[in-house]
């Protein structure tokens, strides 16, 4: 009887063992906050890049704080109801990344700067990393004016530090639409990234956030609303992805996008 009791005992301190570990491991999770805009919420980036991540084994907590149109200076100073700031200081967020206005960059450079060093600031305050957005040129902004292909990579280069690095997805496209010139990487806009687009750079983010290589990753992810019901999140051509996957990898191989610290 007293053995029973023993090894009952023994199963019950084994059994909260296991909760009391789940739960260590489910509070290891990354907590990310996506800066940024239109570039950053077409087709549902952040979440798509949390999928991405927890398809490959890694638990990455992700939120975003965006506004159609906005600008850093905008999420420094609330415009456009947002609350940028104070989602930094209270959220308790390990990586911070961060997406100015497309232009902001070449046109508001000075502007751009300031504002990309006050987010950086109040990220390493609170010992949060940095990820750079650097998005891309499109026809709308005669990229053939600039000397440098990636010409808003050339100028945030500048911001990469101890715990900020850069993530040139701009280049990405760039290099995507060479090399793949009949896929649609825009909408019909030209501006905004289309489906493809978005699961380029959905590829690129989760493999600097996880350091895992993009192959193998689903074409298509969905999850479940709030009443159980099934959304889908992001959805390419299978060649399409591998497309991305490939590229992807090839520019990380090639150490064309600084380590991540």
């Amino acid at each position: 009887m007293r053995k029973k009791i023993i090894i009952k005992y023994i199963r019950n301190i084994a059994f909260l063992f296991l909760i009391v570990f789940a739960s260590a491991q489910k509070s290891k999770a990354e907590k990310v906050l996506f800066v940024g805009n239109s570039f950053t919420f077409y087709f549902n980036l952040p979440l798509i890049v949390e999928s991405m991540a927890y398809e490959k084994g890694v638990d990455l907590d992700v939120y975003q704080s965006t506004a159609g149109g906005a600008t850093l200076k905008d999420h420094w100073t609330g415009k456009k109801n947002l609350k940028t700031v104070d989602r930094i200081k209270k959220g308790g967020f390990d990586t911070i990344v961060l997406q100015d206005y497309s232009t902001n960059p070449l046109i508001k450079t000075k502007e751009s700067i300031e504002y990309f060093n006050k987010f950086i600031d109040l990220s390493h305050s609170l010992n949060a990393k940095v990820l750079i957005y650097s998005t891309w040129t499109y026809p709308a902004m005669k990229p053939e004016q600039y000397q440098d292909k990636d010409p808003i990579n050339l100028v945030l280069k500048s911001l990469v530090e101890d715990g900020v690095s850069l993530v040139p997805v701009g280049k990405a496209f760039r290099l995507f639409q060479d090399k793949y010139p009949n896929v649609e990487i825009f909408t019909s806009d030209n501006k905004h990234p289309s489906p493809v687009g978005v699961y380029l750079a959905a590829c690129f983010f989760m493999n600097i956030l996880t350091k895992k290589s993009p192959k193998g990753l689903y074409r298509r992810f969905d999850r479940k609303d709030e009443r159980g019901k099934k959304i889908f999140l992001a959805m390419v051509e299978k060649s399409d992805a591998i497309k991305c996957q490939d590229l992807i990898t090839e520019i990380v191989e090639n150490k064309e996008t600084p380590e991540r610290d």
